[in-house]
């Protein structure tokens, strides 16, 4: 879904690290952490749909729930200029009805305690909307635009399909009239054939209501179908960021090589690289360049310092030091 991409950033990601302590010793000293984020900078520009791709414990949910500050990482993200590390409560929660999250699994994301109309209240009595007629309006407005049946906002969750309360979980997102989009991993629960449905909605949507998505994916066909850029994530970093198109025709990062290589519909594989091995543990990730205990095309210096991002043109970078004598 290329297009003609806006530079404004919505959202930048400045040096964002985020630890999670592990294991205590009988005086409840930490012993170690798991380096899920390592000083990631990232923009989100207005309007765009940015993928965020990687292996299964890489860091992408990590990343996304830092932005929308569900966790407290280091660093700085700056929605609109301002820094949301620096928010108190107060001020958190009027960002919070600008930025909102998509979750993985439908079947834990909706309280099955609640009917689907006062899950979709839910958020609107949170942000002082107290008005009944206010609130049927927009949850009548957001459920046709879901495809939300309004007989169906009678009903409990456990009496829909994983596509229907997928559905239902957007509208719960979109009730608010959020500006950014947070969708971690939103269909890998879902059937192949529901996919398709709710990727081709959440691209609608998206045109309709002007939004910026950070789309979090480890399928690389989903997200070159939906992404107008997208940044690929090892172990804690940022290694690789491109158009969507310049990256699949032109991907530069070894890692990324590897990704697409195990996409069997995504282009010839000619120059593409298989890849070997497990992800190192995030506890004691390896040194300087990441990747280099899987690399084929490792060199001495991928040991020892860690490459710095490359300009490949103006949408296109990458993090490798098999180019460092072209930049």
């Amino acid at each position: 879904m290329e297009k003609s991409l806006n530079r404004e950033p919505l959202i930048q990601v400045k040096n964002l690290s985020m630890n999670y302590p592990v294991q205590s010793d009988f005086l409840n000293n930490t012993k170690e952490y798991i380096h899920a984020l390592d000083n990631v900078s990232l923009d989100i520009y207005k309007g765009e749909v940015l993928g965020l791709v990687g292996e299964s414990g890489c860091g992408k949910s990590t990343l996304g729930k830092s932005i929308l500050r569900l966790i407290e990482p280091s660093g700085t993200i700056l929605y609109e200029n301002e820094n949301i590390l620096d928010k108190s409560n107060k001020e958190l929660k009027s960002f919070r009805r600008k930025a909102q999250m998509i979750f993985q699994n439908p079947y834990s994301s909706l309280d099955p305690r609640m009917k689907i109309f006062d899950i979709l209240k839910e958020p609107l009595l949170i942000h002082g909307i107290k008005d009944k007629k206010t609130i049927k309006e927009k949850i009548l407005k957001i459920a046709n635009l879901t495809g939300v049946d309004e007989d169906s906002l009678t009903r409990y969750p456990h009496e829909f399909s994983g596509g229907q309360r997928q559905r239902i979980a957007i509208a719960r997102a979109l009730v608010l009239e959020p500006d950014f989009l947070v969708a971690d991993e939103p269909v890998s629960a879902l059937d192949v054939s529901i996919q398709a449905q709710i990727i081709k909605l959440l691209i609608d949507l998206k045109e309709k209501l002007n939004l910026t998505i950070l789309f979090v994916s480890h399928d690389l066909g989903v997200i070159k179908y939906i992404s107008d850029r997208i940044a690929v994530m090892y172990l804690g970093n940022i290694v690789e960021t491109s158009s969507s198109k310049e990256l699949f025709d032109s991907p530069k990062h070894p890692y990324t090589k590897a990704l697409i290589s195990a996409v069997p519909s995504v282009g010839a594989k000619t120059g593409y690289m298989k890849l070997d091995g497990d992800l190192p543990s995030p506890k004691n990730p390896p040194s300087a360049c990441k990747f280099h205990t899987r690399c084929p095309l490792v060199m001495d210096i991928c040991k020892n310092i860690a490459p710095e991002f490359i300009k490949f043109s103006d949408t296109h970078f990458a993090k490798c030091h098999l180019y460092d004598m072209n930049d």
